[in-house]
C-alpha cells in the first residue's frame, strides 16, 4: 500500500514538474520574483484585545493556515530525502504582514509569542510546513520583522508607513489590505487607539493615509462595524479595486480569517472579487456554525466593485438635487422624500444615522415620487457596485452600501462628516434643516436652501383628542409633517418616589374617514408591555422596519452592562401609513443575544456581543433608569438567570401610577416630547388625575 501511494505521489509530481518546466520556459521568472498577492494586517488591538482578546484570536485563526503542497511534498520527501520540495511549494506565493499596536494589554501568550504593547511591531507570517517527527505545536509561523516607537495607529502616517515598508520589502502582483478594529460608519471612521485617548482615523484620514501609502490595492478588507458605506466606499475608491465590509455590527470574532486566507494559499491567482466573496460566504458560514443567534440573524458583508462607485456618488447627489427643489417649492413631496429614507434599514444602535442606500429606492412608494431617470440611474448604479452581498434574516433590507442620514446629527458631528460626504447637494440640505452652517466649498457646486423656519409649511401641527378613554393625536393627512410618533412609557416607584423607565416603541397610526381626512396616532393598550421573568424591560427602539422592529434592552452581569438584542416581528407590514381599526397588528418578540453596546471614551459601537448560550447559568438583572437623573442612576430587578433562551411577550403591567410621553418626530427624525401623562392603571382601568386636560392645538416648530 505504501508503494502504491509513493508510485500515485510521483505521477502527480511528474505532472506538477512538467507544468513547472513548461511554465519556466516561457516565463523564466527568478527564484525571487514577486508573490502573487501580499496581505498587510492592520491591527489595532484597543480594548477588543485587552479586554476580550479578540484579536489574539483572529490571529490564532491565521495560524493554522497551511501551505497546500507542504503535506505532499512532506510524504515524497519521506521516502526520497533528495527530493527537491520547492518544485512543487512554489507554485504560488503569498506575503502576509501584520501591524500590531493601538493596544494597552496583548494577550497573545497562547500563540507562543509576546507582542509589546510599548511599541509598534510588524510580523511576518508563513503558513505551517511541518516536518517529519516534529509537533506542530512547536513551529513557529509568526516572525517579528521590525519593533518602532510607539505611534497612535488612528494616525494616517502610521498607517502609510506601513503599508510602504509592506510593498516595498515584500512587492507582489496584487495586494490587499485588512483594516481590524471598531468602526463608526460615516459619521467618523474607524479605530479606537486606547494609548492615544481613543484616537480614531476619520474617513477623510483614511483617504490621506492611503493616497501617501502609494500602493494600489487590488482588494481592501475592513474588519469593523458599519463600514460598508458610500462614504467610506468614496474615502478608498482611488487606491483599490475591490472592498470587502460589512453595513451592520461585526462581531467580536470578525470575519472568518482562517477560511478566507487558507481559500488564498490555496488559490493565489484569485482577484479581488473571489477573495472577496470568500469572506463573505466563509464569514456567514463561520457564524452559523456558532451556537450565537444574534450573530446569524444581524451578519451582513458585501463586496464593492469600487470602480463603480463614481456613478452611485453621482445619482446619490442628484437625489439630493431633487430633495432640495422639492424642499423648496414642493413641501407635500418633500414629506415623501423623507419617509422613504426614514423607513430604509438602519444599523447598530441608530447613534450612527446608517441606513441602506438602496431601500429608498426599492421602497414600492418611490417609483410615485421620485424622477424615474434618477431612481432606475441608483438602482443600475448599485446593482453594478454592489458585486456580492450576504445577509441574515434579521437584516433582510441590508443590500450591500449604506450612507449616512445625518438630520439628526450635532454641529460637531456634522463638521465631520462633511469632510466624508460626496455630496454637496446632501450638505446643502443638511445647512437648511439643522443648526449647523456648511463651509463655502459646498455653495461652489450647490445652491442655498432657505431654512426651515422661514418656511410656514414645515411646522408641526397636532390637535390632542380623547379617543376611547386614552389621550392621542390628530392630524390633517394632507399637511401632515410629522415623520413618525412614539410613545414612552415610565413607572412610579412607590417606595423611592423615582420615575422608572419603561421604554420606547412606536404609536399605531389609523386613517379616519370623514370630511377632512385625519391621521389618529395613539399609544397603543400601553398598559400590555413586554417583560421577562414577570418583569417590564426597559425596550428601547433601535430600528423600525417593514415587518419587523428591532429594540435593545438593558441589563446589569456583575457591575457590567449590557444590552439584549431584541427582535419583534409583525404579522403584517408595520410601517403601512394607515391601519384600518380592525388591522392585525399582532406581532412577536425574540432574544438574540447580548451587545456591549457603545465604548464610553469613543462612542463607537462595541463588537463585544454574547449568545445566550454563551451564558447560561449567569444571573443578569433587568434595568430600568431613573428618569432624568444626571448621573445615570437606575434601578435594578431581583437577579435571573440566563437560558438558552428567554420567554419575552408582552402581558399586563402590574397596578400603580404610570406615565406616558408622545414623542414626535419630524419628517427628518428629529424629535419633540410632549408633557408627561400621569396614568392610574388598576390592572383592569386607566384613569387619569381629576385635573387632567388634554386639549388644543399643539405647534411645534423645526426651528434651525
Amino acid at each position: 500500500m505504501k508503494k502504491a501511494m509513493l508510485l500515485f505521489l510521483l505521477v502527480v509530481l511528474s505532472v506538477l514538474i512538467g507544468a513547472a518546466g513548461a511554465a519556466a520556459e516561457t516565463a523564466a521568472e527568478p527564484a525571487d520574483a514577486e508573490a502573487d498577492w501580499t496581505v498587510m494586517f492592520y491591527l489595532c488591538g484597543s480594548d477588543l484585545e485587552s479586554q476580550y482578546g479578540f484579536a489574539t484570536g483572529n490571529l490564532k485563526e491565521l495560524m493554522n493556515c497551511k501551505a497546500p503542497a507542504s503535506y505532499l511534498a512532506d510524504l515524497i520527501e519521506e521516502e526520497d530525502p533528495s527530493f527537491d520540495r520547492s518544485t512543487i511549494e512554489q507554485q504560488g506565493r503569498v506575503n502576509v504582514l501584520i501591524e500590531t499596536g493601538g493596544c494597552a494589554q496583548w494577550r497573545s501568550e497562547d500563540l507562543g509569542i509576546e507582542i509589546a504593547a510599548d511599541s509598534l511591531q510588524r510580523w511576518r507570517f508563513e503558513p505551517l510546513r511541518p516536518k517529519q517527527g516534529l509537533p506542530e505545536d512547536e513551529i513557529q509561523n509568526l516572525t517579528l520583522e521590525e519593533t518602532l516607537p510607539l505611534q497612535s495607529m488612528s494616525d494616517p502616517g502610521t498607517l502609510s508607513d506601513f503599508i510602504r515598508w509592506s510593498a516595498e520589502r515584500y512587492p507582489a502582483k496584487k495586494y490587499a489590505l485588512v483594516l481590524w478594529d471598531h468602526g463608526g460608519g460615516a459619521k467618523s471612521g474607524l479605530f479606537v487607539d486606547e494609548l492615544f485617548n481613543g484616537d480614531i482615523l476619520y474617513l477623510y484620514e483614511l483617504n490621506d493615509a492611503l493616497a501617501n501609502g502609494g500602493t494600489q490595492f487590488e482588494c481592501v478588507i475592513i474588519d469593523a462595524c458599519l463600514m460598508a458605506n458610500l462614504e467610506t466606499a468614496c474615502a478608498v475608491k482611488d487606491y483599490a479595486r475591490w472592498m470587502v465590509a460589512s453595513e451592520e455590527l461585526v462581531a467580536g470574532r470578525g470575519s472568518a480569517i482562517f477560511n478566507w486566507m487558507q481559500a488564498l494559499y490555496n488559490n493565489p491567482q484569485c482577484d479581488g472579487l473571489q477573495l472577496g466573496r470568500c469572506v463573505c460566504d466563509m464569514s456567514q458560514a463561520k457564524y452559523a456554525n456558532l451556537s450565537g443567534e444574534q450573530d446569524k440573524q444581524t451578519l451582513t458583508w458585501s463586496v464593492i466593485d469600487l470602480s463603480k462607485i463614481d456613478r452611485v456618488a453621482k445619482a446619490f447627489d442628484w437625489f439630493f438635487k431633487d430633495f432640495g427643489e422639492a424642499y423648496k417649492k414642493y413641501h407635500p413631496l418633500t414629506k415623501e422624500y423623507a419617509f422613504l429614507l426614514r423607513y430604509a434599514e438602519e444599523y447598530a444602535g441608530g447613534r450612527e444615522g446608517m441606513r441602506d442606500l438602496a431601500g429608498p429606492f426599492y421602497h414600492p412608494e418611490s417609483a410615485m415620487v421620485m424622477d424615474a431617470r434618477m431612481r432606475s440611474e441608483m438602482l443600475d448604479a448599485l446593482n453594478e457596485a454592489v458585486a456580492y452581498c450576504v445577509r441574515g434574516s434579521g437584516r433582510s433590507g441590508a443590500l450591500g452600501l449604506s450612507f449616512c442620514y445625518a438630520a439628526g446629527f450635532d454641529a460637531g458631528d456634522l463638521d465631520v462628516y462633511a469632510r466624508n460626504c460626496p455630496s454637496p447637494h446632501y450638505l446643502a440640505l443638511l445647512d437648511a434643516i439643522t443648526g449647523w452652517t456648511a463651509p463655502d466649498r459646498v455653495y461652489e457646486n450647490a445652491e442655498h436652501l432657505p431654512e426651515i423656519d422661514t418656511i410656514s409649511e414645515y411646522k408641526l401641527l397636532a390637535e390632542k383628542t380623547m379617543v376611547d378613554g386614552m389621550p392621542c393625536l390628530c392630524v390633517d393627512s394632507i399637511s401632515n409633517n410629522m415623520g413618525s410618533v412614539n410613545y414612552c412609557l415610565y413607572r412610579l416607584d412607590g417606595e423611592t418616589g423615582q420615575v422608572l423607565r419603561l421604554g420606547r416603541t412606536p404609536c399605531k397610526s389609523f386613517g379616519l374617514l370623514g370630511e377632512n381626512a385625519k391621521v389618529l396616532l395613539r399609544a397603543n393598550d400601553p398598559m400590555h408591555w413586554p417583560t421577562i421573568g414577570g418583569e417590564p424591560c426597559d425596550l428601547e427602539l433601535i430600528s423600525e422596519q417593514e415587518y419587523q422592529n428591532l429594540y435593545s434592552i438593558p441589563v446589569r452581569i456583575g457591575r457590567d452592562l449590557w444590552y439584549l438584542r431584541c427582535g419583534r416581528t409583525f404579522t403584517s407590514s408595520s410601517n403601512l401609513r394607515y391601519f384600518a381599526a380592525d388591522a392585525d397588528y399582532s406581532s412577536e418578540y425574540e432574544i438574540y443575544g447580548l451587545w456591549e453596546g457603545y465604548d464610553e471614551d469613543s462612542q463607537l459601537p462595541n463588537r463585544n456581543v454574547k449568545s445566550l448560550a454563551q451564558m447560561v447559568g449567569q444571573d443578569f438583572r433587568l434595568v430600568w433608569p431613573v428618569k432624568d437623573a444626571p448621573d445615570g442612576e437606575c434601578q435594578t430587578s431581583e437577579p435571573m438567570t440566563f437560558a438558552r433562551a428567554l420567554d419575552i411577550g408582552e402581558v399586563a403591567l402590574p397596578e400603580g401610577t404610570y406615565y406616558l410621553q408622545y414623542e414626535v418626530n419630524d419628517m427628518f427624525v428629529r424629535p419633540y416630547y410632549l408633557d408627561l401623562i400621569e396614568l392610574h392603571w388598576d390592572g383592569e382601568q386607566i384613569t387619569f388625575p381629576e385635573d387632567f386636560t388634554w386639549e388644543g392645538t399643539v405647534t411645534l416648530s423645526m426651528v434651525k
